[in-house]
């Protein structure tokens, strides 16, 4: 669950709609810069943060609330010895690049975050600019021990039709480790997770749904490493051609 809320009974509210979904543990990650990981935005989230979890406490029972930041890598070094930081506490730590474009020397920066121990999860790596046609730098940031965490709108098609093929040659790829509601409580950015589910189900993918919806993310919070999906085969239509044409130009 993202930030931009703009109040504590939209934040309820969008919880009550996870709940509603079956979902019974959210882990919450407002936005961070790596330029100022202690500053005022900081400030504000763990004040927020703890007034969620007291009216989550006393009106949601059966959800489990976690906590860590989306962490923009504006600089080329990162910091991630608090705690805090990371999810739940774990060992991974969710970034993004900025300004939605694949930086130069990306997998390097990953690999400096692997090397102080940590676990990079990439958010949203299906909705960035800058890849060329074979997507040659996803593999490249796996090598770097790199997870990747697709958002669940761009299966549903939220973001346009270009970002749910992508989603699609990623799925394909075996290259999504978790499916993420990526939910900021406000009505054009809360997608439905049994939606994404339904969606998954209705092609067979049941296992797949499940692993990347459920047995993954349980695995963050709970500190262990996620299992690999394996490589689905592509829906049809304009998704099997590009899906496709992604593995064909990888042979």
């Amino acid at each position: 669950m993202d930030d931009g809320a703009p109040d504590l009974e939209s934040a309820l509210a969008a919880l009550r709609k996870l709940l509603s979904d079956s979902v019974t543990a959210v882990a919450a990650t407002p936005h961070l810069n790596a330029s100022d990981l202690n500053g005022a935005r900081r400030a504000r989230a763990d004040a927020g943060w703890q007034e969620l979890v007291e009216a989550a406490e006393a009106g949601l029972p059966g959800l489990e609330l976690y906590r860590g930041y989306e962490i923009q890598l504006d600089v080329p070094e990162l910091d991630l010895s608090d705690a805090g930081l990371r999810l739940a506490g774990s060992r991974f730590v969710l970034i993004e690049f900025q300004a939605f474009t694949v930086p130069e020397r990306s997998a390097d920066a990953l690999a400096r975050i692997g090397e102080q121990g940590y676990v990079p999860i990439v958010a949203h790596p299906e909705r960035y600019w800058g890849y060329d046609r074979r997507y040659s730098v996803v593999p490249e940031w796996r090598a770097a021990g790199a997870l990747l965490q697709v958002n669940s709108g761009s299966l549903l098609g939220e973001y346009g039709e270009h970002v749910r093929a992508v989603t699609h040659c990623f799925l394909s790829e075996g290259w999504v480790d978790i499916l993420a509601s990526d939910n900021h409580a406000r009505p054009n950015r809360s997608p439905s997770l049994r939606s994404v589910w339904n969606v998954l189900v209705r092609r067979g993918l049941e296992q797949e749904a499940r692993l990347l919806l459920a047995t993954n993310p349980g695995c963050i919070l709970r500190d262990e490493m996620p299992q690999t999906l394996r490589p689905v085969e592509p829906a049809g239509g304009l998704f099997a051609r590009v899906a496709r044409a992604l593995r064909g130009s990888r042979r």
